[in-house]
């Protein structure tokens, strides 16, 4: 069986699919888009996620984007989610064993709610726009 290249989809079509451009489902899709650069997956069954977070909504609007930009998906079982007070996803690429770790820092869900008061649309873009290093510590093994 052959397999295509990794080809994810845009954040706007990302947004299409989860029904609008929150501030979560750009996390997510940022996370995904950096587990692709550094794992360098060759095909979109390459990577696995482990999404931790609290279960519950805006929080798991994230899946969504990580299931859009990294392909890891609860159709193929790449993707599993554990309840956590924390937000972290680990992505693992399975042809070598290499793990990411990026865990969300802990101001982040704080500025995200303050400016989601104002407008969910300026705070996805808040997300949109920072350094990687302003969201996420970032960890491989």
């Amino acid at each position: 069986m052959e397999v295509r290249s990794h080809r994810r989809l845009t954040l706007d079509e990302a947004a299409a699919l989860h029904g609008h451009k929150g501030p979560w489902l750009v996390i997510g899709y940022r996370a995904g888009e950096r587990a692709i650069e550094v794992l360098k997956p060759s095909t979109e069954m390459d990577l696995s996620c482990t999404a931790r977070s609290p279960l519950r909504t805006p929080y798991t609007c994230a899946l969504d984007g990580i299931q859009a930009s990294a392909k890891c998906t609860l159709g193929k079982l790449n993707i599993k989610v554990e309840e956590s007070d924390h937000i972290e996803f680990s992505f693992t690429n399975v042809r070598d064993g290499r793990v990411l770790r990026l865990k969300l820092k802990p101001e982040v869900p704080e500025t995200i709610e303050r400016i989601s008061e104002r407008s969910v649309a300026e705070a996805a873009k808040w997300v949109e726009v920072q350094p990687l290093c302003n969201l996420f510590e970032e960890e491989m093994s």
